[in-house]
Order: structure tokens, then sequence, then C-alpha cells
């Protein structure tokens, strides 16, 4: 009960914080030191599985209940978001366990008034259930935009078209592929795999980026590994790690990765450039660069050099290779982070699109002729990616854009020679790059 009152307490909070569900889970977790650390995992799984069906569940809540959503009090209606999705979704908790423990969750945080509805919801959708054979996987696909908000729908059908959206929407809602990254400088492939069959994980190998694994068995251990621990692997998706590529670093490269943290790719260009060479990393935020030292402490990398810096305005060394990974909405991860569907309005893709054009103007400024920038983003959206380079080459003639087909496979390069992982495409997260290099 007390892991389902937590569940609960971060499903309110985000409700009405409006903040990045990771930093939510830090606070509660903070002010709770005795929740254990199987719990915490419990805990995040279910959370990001209810933001990630959020839509989908409060239709059933409106078919259990026959009322609209947005009649229902919100505090009875996390409770039914929470009771759905285990009755409904969730493989581990029996279906007796789900309505029980709801009906007590709201009589002992609401009232025993609210008790009453949830039960009576619950059993209706329980009796639905049990009358259609794969109900779950149904509802999924016949309502999946449900699982989205209406404006990103919108403008996912124009740019798109209503097939490939709804391919996009599926697949960002089912798979949930973790990849691993292998530093081959300390250990073997076949040591590697020995090593974590050991913890009960099962990895293959990428068919086109061959220092990246796809977990097949054992997510839940791969934290508590060695490997883990000591730096050896890492948690990093193939499309992150196409970015790097991109980059091209080189023994003895020193390079500029600005809005740089939390850091992975800044770990893999390190690993890559060796001892002798140097990541010079930037970030704006003193909190997300904590979180990147801890990585660096981790990974013993000794050759990454981080400052708190803001890029669309500071100063910096000058570089032949730049690196931004700028802040943008984010569409293009929606799979790993689903609270981003929700915080995200239209709007924000029109401010954001400003930040990133004054960021490559400024760091623009720091590049050596000849050198090259590469801009990237985990987003979806063109005002983002494509518009923000064109108008970028529009007001420099002194710099153009270097197509990326020699660096990667044909599916992970668009028409206009720029870098573009779609999910449905490439399975991995959806992100943007180009290569712009300044002439001699």
């Amino acid at each position: 009960m007390f892991v389902r009152k937590i569940i609960f307490l971060i499903l309110n909070k985000f409700d009405y914080l409006n903040e990045k569900l990771p930093s939510i889970f830090d606070k509660v977790f903070d002010k709770h030191l005795n929740i254990s650390k199987k719990d915490k995992n419990r805990i995040r799984a279910c959370v990001n599985e209810i933001i990630r069906l959020r839509g989908i569940l409060d239709y059933l809540i409106e078919i259990g209940s026959k009322k609209r959503i947005n009649h229902i009090d919100p505090k009875i209606k996390n409770i039914l978001r929470l009771g759905i999705y285990e009755l409904t979704f969730d493989e581990i908790v029996p279906e007796f366990a789900a309505i029980h423990s709801s009906v007590q969750l709201a009589k002992t945080n609401i009232n025993r008034k609210s008790s009453s509805m949830v039960n009576a919801v619950l059993r209706n959708i329980q009796r639905l259930s049990g009358e259609n054979e794969n109900w779950n996987t149904s509802i999924i696909e016949k309502k999946i935009e449900l699982a989205y908000p209406k404006w990103l729908l919108k403008r996912w059908k124009k740019k798109y078209g209503k097939e490939l959206t709804n391919n996009l929407c599926v697949s960002l809602v089912t798979n949930k592929n973790m990849y691993l990254r292998l530093n081959t400088a300390r250990s073997s492939i076949n040591q590697m795999v020995s090593s974590l069959k050991k913890n009960n994980i099962k990895v293959i190998q990428h068919n086109e980026f061959n220092l990246f694994f796809k977990v097949i068995f054992g997510q839940q251990n791969i934290l508590d590994n060695d490997l883990f621990k000591r730096g050896i692997i890492s948690i990093q998706d193939p499309a992150s790690g196409a970015v790097v590529e991109l980059v091209d670093p080189q023994e003895k490269d020193f390079i500029l990765d600005v809005c740089a943290a939390p850091g992975t790719k800044s770990l893999f260009m390190a690993q890559r450039v060796g001892p002798y060479g140097r990541i010079t990393a930037c970030d704006n935020s003193q909190g997300r660069i904590n979180k990147a030292l801890n990585d660096k402490l981790r990974h013993n990398q000794n050759n990454i050099h981080w400052h708190l810096l803001d890029a669309s305005k500071d100063e910096y060394p000058f570089h032949e290779k730049i690196l931004i990974d700028a802040p943008c909405s984010g569409t293009g991860v929606i799979g790993r982070r689903p609270d981003i569907k929700w915080r995200l309005k239209e709007n924000d893709i029109k401010r954001l699109a400003e930040v990133q054009m004054s960021i490559l103007e400024n760091t623009s400024k720091y590049l050596k002729p000849g050198g090259k920038i590469i801009y990237s983003t985990c987003s979806l959206e063109s005002e983002e990616n494509e518009d923000i380079i064109n108008r970028f080459l529009e007001d420099r003639s002194d710099f153009k854009l270097l197509v990326t087909n020699s660096l990667l496979p044909d599916r992970w390069v668009n028409l206009n020679g720029h870098m573009f992982s779609f999910p449905t495409i490439t399975n991995t997260d959806g992100l943007f790059a180009a290569v712009l290099q300044k002439k001699n």
C-alpha cells in the first residue's frame, strides 16, 4: 500500500507542478528515505507507464464511470488511472489486488464515498476486460491517438501523414528498447557478454553500430552490474552514438561540447579522443553538470573538463570541432520520457527555436576556419531542425552544409543530407543532426 500511496502522490504532483518527472521522483524520494531500491524501481516503472498511457486510461475511466473525465475529481482520477493500469496493462499485479488496493487508497486518502466509486469503476473495467480477449492490446491499437495531445497529433499528421503518424504513436508507446554502449578499450565484447550473462542480462549487437547492444532481457539488473558501476558499459541509444559519429572524434582531438550535460555524448567522445585529447564540456545548469561529474567519476574519464557557461551568450576557446546538443522540445524521445508530451505546449517549439538559433549563432563565433559544427536535437519538429539550419546558412555565406551520407547508413540520412533517426525506421530515439563547415 505504501508504494501505491507514493505513486498516487507523484501523479498528483505531476498534474499541478508541470515539472519534469525525474525531478519529481528525486524530490519525493529525498523526503521518503525509507523507500527501498526495489520499490523505487517499481514506482518509476508504474508512474512512467501511467503517464505514457494517460489518455487511454482516461478513456477507460469514462467507459467505467459513464462520466466525462473532466467531471471527475483529479485525485480520484489518479487513483483510477493507477487501478486501471494495474488491472488492464500490468502483468505483475493480480486483479483482486489492483481493485482492493485502489479502493483502500481512496478510502484512506480521500473519503469512503470516493472508494465506492473507485470500486464500481474498476469492477466495470474488470468485467469488460474478461469479456474481450486481448482487450489491452486492442485498445492501444484502436485508441492510440488518445495517448497524445491533439495539437501534437495535428502537427505530425501534417508533416508525416496519417499512417506514418499512427505507426510513430504506436512505436513511442510500445517500444521500450534499452541499449548499452561498450568501451572496448576496457573490455572485449565476449568478456562483456559473459559478465552480463552472470547477472541474467542478455544482449545482442546492433547491426550498424557495433559498440551498441540491445538489452533483450534483464534491464532491471543493469545498474547493479559491475561493468556499469565501473563505467565499462553505458546506457546510450544508438541515435546518440550516431551524432558522435558525425563529430568523428580522433585521437588527440580537442572538442567543444556545449549544452552537454548530462554528458553521455561527452563520455563517448572522451573515450575516442584518448588521454591526450580533451573534451571541453559546458552547460548552463549546475545541477545537470553535477550529475555529469558523477558519471565522469564512474567512468574514470580525466579528459573531460566541465564549465558552467551559457551557449547563447558566453565566450569559448576556438575549436576545430564543436558539438551543439541543443535544448529542444524532446519529441523524439517521448518513448523514453513520456511526461514530455503532456508538459509540452505548441508555443514552446517556437520559443525553443529562438533559443537554438541564438546558441548556433553565438557558438559559431568560436569555430576555426575549416572546422565543423554538429548541430543536434532530439526533436521531430522542422522548426527546431531543418529550419534552424536553413536560417543559419541564409545569413552565413562563410558556412556550408556537409552531407552525412558517407558517415552513416542510408536509412539514417534524409533527402537533405541531414541525419534523422525516425523511431519507426531506425528503432531508436528520434534525433536530428546537421554538419556545418566553416569555409577557409
